[in-house]
C-alpha cells in the first residue's frame, strides 16, 4: 500500500490549471466529432463547407500547441489522436453493422433465431 500511495504522491498531483486547459481540449474535440458526425451524416450538405472547429483541433496553430503545453500534453500526439479518430469515424460509418433491414427485429436474426420445442410459451398449457 505504500508503494501505491508514494506513486500517486509522485506521478498524481492535483493541478487545477492543467485540469482547467485539458478541459478546454475536451470541448474542442468533442466538437470537431459533433461536427464530423453530421458531415458524415449529411454529406450533400456540407461537402463545401469548412468548419474551424475541426480545422482548429487538425491544422497546426500555435494556439492549440499553446493550449497543450498548459495542459501539459504534446500538441502533435494530441493532433495525430484526433485526426486518426476522425479518418475512423468517416471508415467505419458505411459499415454493414445494422441488419439489411432497418425493421428487423434483433430476435429475428440469424444468430439468436432458433427452433421452439413448444414447451416454452406462455400459450403451452392450452
Amino acid at each position: 500500500m505504500a508503494s501505491y500511495e508514494k506513486a500517486l504522491n509522485e506521478f498524481d498531483t492535483f493541478n487545477p490549471v492543467r485540469n482547467l486547459w485539458r478541459n478546454v481540449l475536451i470541448v474542442a474535440i468533442s466538437d470537431a466529432i459533433k461536427i464530423k458526425n453530421n458531415i458524415i451524416k449529411f454529406k450533400e450538405f456540407y461537402e463545401k463547407r469548412r468548419f474551424h472547429e475541426i480545422d482548429y483541433v487538425t491544422l497546426p496553430n500555435s494556439d492549440f500547441a499553446k493550449i497543450c503545453e498548459y495542459a501539459e500534453l504534446d500538441h502533435n500526439l494530441v493532433r495525430k489522436k484526433v485526426i486518426n479518430t476522425l479518418n475512423n469515424m468517416e471508415k467505419n460509418y458505411d459499415k454493414d453493422n445494422m441488419p439489411s433491414m432497418p425493421w428487423k427485429r434483433l430476435y429475428q436474426s440469424e444468430g439468436l433465431n432458433r427452433e421452439s420445442d413448444g414447451n416454452h410459451t406462455s400459450m403451452s398449457a392450452m
